[in-house]
């Protein structure tokens, strides 16, 4: 049974559902953008070529499974449809090829128009074009025929000409899975596995699972363990179950079809090598699940659960973390302490400002930090030491910059740079084969200048005791 489900989906103002959903100002940007961009099209094209023209929000955001970008320089993914509407009295019916080209010019005529595109990509790419907006988003517009007569849909391809496909018959399957509060928690269950698949394939991209293949695993994942729901379950052990679930299904079979056709389309288009790349990253997190669901308290399930979720998974708030014996009841190592030296400009002109020591109460924005853990002799030998950074605030929200990590033996010292103003946090995280020792949270609190006056005393630190399961 879990123990996290307030660090998932709690009243707190860090959760997980919270640190990986947009803010309702930047979906009410993101709306602004795509209708402003659905009007220009929908008016220049039938003025142009003549066809009805329609267009339909669909993907992530119409489902209500949109996430942030996680990683600097990423962007947030909105689907626009459109749609060129004719019937079977149609005397001259154009290409597939030709409604690409349309549209792709009328993007790039649009932009012209829009000094808040930076970029429309060119060449196209297969199954959509794209245009990028100054604000870390883009844009997608899949072209479609609609058949009027049949209200059936197809896509156009660039080369290869037309695809079937229906976006808002899968969207009508998804809608009708679940309803009310179910509904509302299986989009929270997709936006973490989406989460996980965002910080968990780095270094292969091409084994990164998509969002479609994610939505219809967890959607029926979650139909599936309709008895354990009979009396409510939190996120956490919903989440647990489902990947369970999840696991045990792609291990029998890889092929995921569309719930939402009748025609054979599986949603899994990982090449073979792709594929034996996702199984162990997926064997990882089914194996972070069961620990977690095996902790003893909150604490120790949320260090589990950072293993899968890294810098987006808050931690409960605490100072110091360590691991009791259960027998003895002593710690199996004393804390790190951790020094912060603090300096400003760069290369020779580099100098220090001031040292602090596990916190930091303030700051100037651009300023370099050194964290050392000051007592090195504490680590045991073989242990790893990580170094997470977990940002919050406008700021960070603003450039998708939600955090990072390191991870490494003996890393007993990084650098980082204060970027973004308000109070983020330093976690540093020793495990020995994979159980967490001993942590320390280091608050770093970023203002416009370097304060001039001592910081004011910190409150008593709370400090988490884990018992060692034997």
């Amino acid at each position: 049974m879990g123990h996290a489900s307030s660090l998932f989906n709690g009243a707190g103002d860090q959760t997980l559902i919270s640190r990986v959903s947009p803010t309702t100002q930047q979906r009410e940007f993101l709306q602004a953008s795509w209708n402003d961009l659905a009007e220009h099209l929908k008016v220049s094209l039938k003025a142009k070529h003549g066809y009805t023209i329609s267009t339909w929000l669909q993907g992530s955001y119409k489902y209500g499974t949109l996430i942030k970008p996680v990683h600097s320089g990423e962007e947030y993914d909105v689907d626009l449809g459109v749609y060129f509407e004719w019937g079977k009295g149609t005397d001259i019916e154009p290409t597939a090829d030709q409604l690409r080209r349309w549209v792709q010019q009328a993007l790039i005529d649009y932009r012209g128009q829009c000094v808040e595109i930076r970029a429309v990509a060119e060449p196209p790419k297969e199954r959509c074009s794209r245009a990028s907006y100054q604000h870390q988003f883009h844009i997608d517009t899949p072209v479609y025929h609609l058949n009027t007569d049949t209200d059936k849909r197809r896509l156009a391809c660039l080369t290869n000409g037309w695809e079937a496909s229906d976006p808002k018959a899968f969207y009508k399957w998804f809608r009708d899975a679940l309803t009310g509060g179910e509904r509302e928690q299986v989009r929270r269950l997709i936006r973490y596995l989406k989460a996980w698949a965002a910080v968990s394939f780095d270094d292969i991209p091409d084994s990164r699972p998509s969002s479609i293949f994610l939505t219809v695993l967890a959607t029926k994942a979650y139909s599936d363990i309709w008895f354990a729901r009979l009396l409510g379950l939190p996120d956490d052990d919903a989440l647990i179950s489902i990947i369970r679930a999840i696991h045990g299904r792609l291990n029998r079979d890889r092929r995921v079809q569309n719930p939402a056709t009748k025609e054979e389309e599986n949603l899994n288009r990982m090449s073979d090598e792709a594929w034996v790349a996702f199984i162990p990253r997926l064997d990882t997190l089914l194996d972070v699940a069961e620990r977690a669901a095996d902790a003893a308290d909150e604490g120790a399930a949320a260090l589990i659960w950072s293993e899968a979720f890294s810098f987006l998974m808050p931690l409960p708030n605490v100072d110091e973390v360590e691991l009791v014996d259960e027998r003895t009841s002593r710690a199996l190592m004393q804390l790190p302490d951790i020094d912060i030296a603090v300096y400003t400009g760069s290369g020779e002109q580099r100098r220090l400002v001031t040292n602090h020591r596990n916190q930091v109460a303030g700051v100037a924005k651009g300023s370099t930090l050194v964290f050392t853990i000051t007592n090195p002799h504490i680590v045991p030998q073989f242990a790893t030491i990580e170094w997470t950074v977990r940002n919050k605030g406008l700021d960070a929200d603003s450039t998708s910059d939600l955090g990072h990590r390191r991870i490494g033996m003996q890393l007993l010292q990084v650098e980082e740079h204060a970027q973004y103003f308000g109070t983020h946090h330093m976690d540093c995280i020793i495990r020995v084969n994979g159980q967490v020792y001993a942590a320390r949270r280091v608050p770093v609190t970023i203002c416009d200048v370097q304060p001039k006056v001592p910081a004011p005393a910190r409150p008593a630190y709370t400090r988490l005791s884990m018992k060692r399961r034997r």
